[in-house]
């Protein structure tokens, strides 16, 4: 199985999944974060009397960034999921054949 040579669009749309891959990644940190600092960081702080109680009305802040992050990263990764039908117009098959012809 040999693949055709790439044009030049076919690099832009493989340029463009790896963009989106790794803004995935950083959206699924931007969430966890805010996920973590609004449901365990803050209310562990405000239980040992680190920080003032009224710290805890920021909460739902962390929880819709949280959210957004969420939503954000599930939109990139059906766009890249759209992107992806690049990889079938450079090979023919996805998986690889061990059998002999």
């Amino acid at each position: 199985m040999d693949p055709t040579p790439l044009t030049n669009s076919e690099w832009t749309e493989i340029g463009r999944i790896l963009t989106n891959l790794w803004l995935m990644v950083a959206l699924v940190i931007f969430f966890s974060t805010n996920l973590l600092v609004g449901h365990i960081i803050i209310p562990s702080l405000v239980a040992s009397h680190h920080v003032p109680t009224a710290l805890q009305k920021t909460r739902p802040l962390f929880y819709a960034l949280a959210i957004a992050g969420f939503a954000a990263a599930l939109a990139v990764l059906l766009m890249t999921i759209d992107l992806a039908g690049v990889i079938a117009d450079i090979f023919e098959t996805y998986w690889i054949d061990g059998g002999v012809d």
